[in-house]
């Protein structure tokens, strides 16, 4: 992977950026009189008219919205493991749909996105016939785990920790391939973040300490190691990068029990932070990476604003809810 092989798709990107959604449009959004009118302030964003659509739809067209961009990007063949980075996290949430929705005899299809490398069709089919020899090794592994383990012990939420473990992994082992520093720092950052939450949403859950260190990820800026040791002896945080340190100052307050709101957005917005700061970066994956970050997080807002109208929601708590505007 070369930097100057990204040229065109980085002015492509950051030429769609000018018109994505911005502070001032999300303010007038939050601010009109009513679902229909936040609704067609999207319009010029790319979005077709969701006016008259119950929350089901608009999450249709969501996905719809998502889907296409990923597809479009999928045919530069330099920009694929890149792409990968963020359709591989769909690829596991679709694991972790069809084993849980099995365990529960309930019908995943609502559940499952069409934003991953895998097609749902072929996913759910090798589900269902337990022929996975198609599948990237890794997801046909976290498949088969946490469908035993859902059987042996009735836990989701241990079957979920196998298949996190698993996207990590894989996320891990796509920036080691693609030896890219500003990746590698974006990776490490997440599971960072991902291990901060685990800390603090499984101390709130009543999980003994000995469930929680196997719960933790490998591969981040601070070992699981290490912030099992951390754990045991009761010492200062291990997280210093100041990237995170919004998020371990209110992880403190989470688990002793307080808002947990807060702690999670600010987790969020670490990473949001992180992959959005390339402004002075002329080409190359990051500017790539910092274009799909802010689509998920535009697809993000965009839900929450126009399900917070569909619902009644005041704009104070959805704009309390939102991640940083980094468009």
């Amino acid at each position: 992977m070369k930097d100057k092989d990204f040229l065109f798709l980085t002015a492509m990107l950051r030429a769609r950026e000018v018109g994505m959604l911005m502070e001032d449009r999300i303010n007038r959004m939050l601010d009109s009189s009513g679902y229909e009118d936040a609704a067609k302030l999207l319009i010029d964003c790319g979005y077709p008219d969701m006016s008259g659509m119950n929350a089901g739809q608009i999450e249709a067209v969501l996905q719809e919205h998502r889907r296409s961009i990923f597809s479009e990007l999928s045919v530069y063949d330099y920009a694929r493991d890149v792409l990968d980075l963020f359709r591989i996290k769909y690829d596991y949430h679709n694991v972790k749909a069809l084993v849980k929705s099995a365990g529960a005899k309930t019908d995943a299809k609502h559940l499952l996105s069409e934003s991953g490398r895998i097609s749902v069709t072929d996913l759910s089919e090798a589900f269902i016939t337990g022929v996975r020899g198609d599948l990237p090794p890794k997801v046909a592994s976290a498949m088969a785990s946490a469908e035993g383990i859902l059987s042996r012990t009735g836990d989701p939420q241990l079957a979920d920790i196998e298949v996190d473990k698993a996207y990590f992994s894989e996320l891990s082992s796509l920036a080691a391939k693609l030896k890219d520093d500003f990746i590698s720092g974006y990776v490490k950052l997440m599971i960072d973040s991902a291990n901060l939450r685990i800390i603090v949403r499984l101390t709130r859950t009543g999980r003994d300490r000995d469930f929680l260190q196997g719960a933790l990820i490998p591969g981040g800026t601070v070992s699981d190691t290490r912030i099992a040791s951390s754990l045991e002896d009761g010492s200062q945080s291990p997280f210093t990068d100041d990237a995170l340190s919004d998020a371990v100052r209110l992880s403190e307050d989470a688990m002793g029990g307080g808002s947990q709101t807060g702690f999670e957005l600010a987790c969020d917005n670490a990473v949001l932070r992180y992959a959005t700061n390339t402004l002075f970066i002329s080409f190359g994956s990051a500017p790539v990476i910092s274009y799909l970050t802010k689509l998920e997080w535009e697809i993000t807002a965009v839900r929450m604003i126009l399900t917070g109208k569909l619902t009644g929601i005041s704009p104070e708590i959805i704009r309390e809810r939102l991640r940083e505007c980094h468009v």
